[in-house]
């Protein structure tokens, strides 16, 4: 790994034990409207897509019955969100001891997740890592251009806050759209599924490892 200088992280199902609190939000939102969305149908159709653009557009498509606009839903879903995270968020398991591992060994690291600074910021603080990311090692949607996932534009501007180049610089993963994303920036990608994203296409990804960081610290080459 000595050629690679930074870590760039994805936040929900990567750091956070939150990919949960995303599928319940949709089905906390849509249920005035007689709508429930599958654990399945959340794993297939929309795990890892973005709750500020991608996925308001394809719940609008599925289910006429939705009567918000897609902004409407965006910024519901964004509420519905904090107010989970404030009270169910937690870490995934071995989070601290894969962050506290990247630091002995001098990696920059950064965050890359949400749609803008402030949900961000919000996601960090529900699970006490604030302090592991500051603000100039964060990027999100809104400030990517409002570009999300699988669009690489996140990446770059992850790796540009952390002045190095992509090719030095390894991405955490646990979508496929997170993976296209990091892979079509130049990252090298680490692809770690969960639950909710196994049985997606990880071909791009460098290292698929199952068993989350557990696994990749008990074989962390690279």
């Amino acid at each position: 790994m000595e050629e690679f200088e930074g870590v760039v992280l994805d936040f929900d199902g990567v750091l956070g034990d939150t990919e949960g609190l995303q599928y319940e939000k949709w089905n906390i939102l849509l249920e005035p409207f007689g709508v429930e969305i599958s654990e399945e149908e959340y794993i297939s159709q929309y795990c890892g897509k973005s709750s500020a653009t991608e996925i308001p557009r394809l719940l609008k498509r599925e289910y006429h019955e939705i009567t918000l606009s897609e902004d409407e839903l965006a910024k519901k879903a964004s509420e519905v969100l904090e107010e989970l995270f404030g009270r169910k968020a937690r870490l995934m398991t071995g989070t601290l001891e894969a962050l506290e591992w990247f630091e002995q060994r001098g990696f920059k690291m950064a965050v890359c997740s949400a749609k803008n600074p402030v949900e961000l910021k919000m996601k960090l603080s529900s699970v006490g890592l604030s302090e592991w990311f500051p603000s100039e090692n964060r990027s999100t949607q809104s400030e990517a251009g409002g570009l999300a996932k699988p669009h690489p534009a996140m990446y770059t501007l992850a790796c540009e806050r952390l002045g190095i180049e992509a090719a030095n610089c390894i991405a955490f993963e646990d979508t496929s759209a997170g993976v296209k994303s990091a892979s079509d920036a130049g990252l090298y990608v680490v692809a770690l599924p969960n639950k909710w994203s196994r049985g997606q296409d990880f071909t791009q990804a460098n290292r698929l490892i199952q068993g989350g960081w557990t696994a990749f610290l008990a074989d962390p080459r690279i």
